[in-house]
This record gives C-alpha cells, structure tokens and sequence, in this order.
C-alpha cells in the first residue's frame, strides 16, 4: 500500500451557485505551485468528486491519500497557510473523516491483489496520526 493516511472531506454548500462558485476558484486557490509543494512534503493524491447520490443537496468529496501520517501532518501547515484563510469565502460546511488502509484492493494484470495491513500497524499509524488538530482536510 502506498498510502498509509487517508482523508475524505465532505464540502456541503448552500446551493449550486455556491458550489459552482468553489470549482470555479479551483485554480487560484490549489494552483500548481502549492501543490508541488504538497506533493513534496508526501501528498499522493487529491481527488474531487461531485457526490450525486444525495438528491436535492450541494456536495463534494475531497479524497486526500498521504504517504505517511507525518506527512499528513506537514501538509496541515501548508493547508492551514495557505488555503484556510479561503474558506470563508464559499457558503460551506466542511467535514472530514480520516483513516489508516486495512485492507486496499488494487487492479493489476491479473485482476485485484488484496493488501492487508496488519491490525497493529494500522492502529499505529492511527496513534501516529491522531495527534493533529481538526482542521478542514
């Protein structure tokens, strides 16, 4: 497995005009710049995902898969510096939920190879990772 801290946060907006008004700052906010310096501190993805099973409500999906707790630490202060003081900008409620990979199953060429992380290391990386604040990703 090559992420060992995970993040999903949940964008709930006030209305589509609000939640279009995020995608479209998209760029000015996440611009290369801060995220090459994500990528270095162990940032291995981010993913944006309109949520659609939800009818009648406003919301996106970030997922954020990091190479290691302390990594997720690091881009906290990067996060904290440079794109919080943005949020208010936008008619949101953010929520996060993050975890360790237990079990991951990834395409390959023969179909999917199961990874199984051992229950003592997630809890480890739980540990490791539970000592942050609860800021927005």
């Amino acid at each position: 497995m090559k992420s060992t801290c995970v993040n999903f946060t949940e964008l709930r907006f006030t209305n589509e005009a609000a939640l279009n008004r995020y995608l479209d700052g998209l760029d000015t906010i996440w611009h290369e710049g801060v995220m090459k310096q994500l990528s270095e501190l162990g940032l291995e993805r981010k993913s944006i995902m309109r949520i659609w099973n939800h009818r009648d409500q406003y919301k996106l999906g970030i997922l954020w898969e990091y190479s290691t707790p302390q990594a997720y630490k690091e881009c906290q202060k990067v996060i904290s510096a440079h794109i919080l003081p943005h949020a208010h900008k936008f008619e949101m409620v953010a929520r996060s939920l993050r975890g360790v990979p237990v079990v991951d199953w990834r395409r390959d060429d023969v179909g999917f190879t199961r990874n199984d992380r051992a229950a003592k290391q997630a809890a480890a990386d739980m540990d490791s990772a539970g000592d942050v604040d609860n800021s927005v990703t």
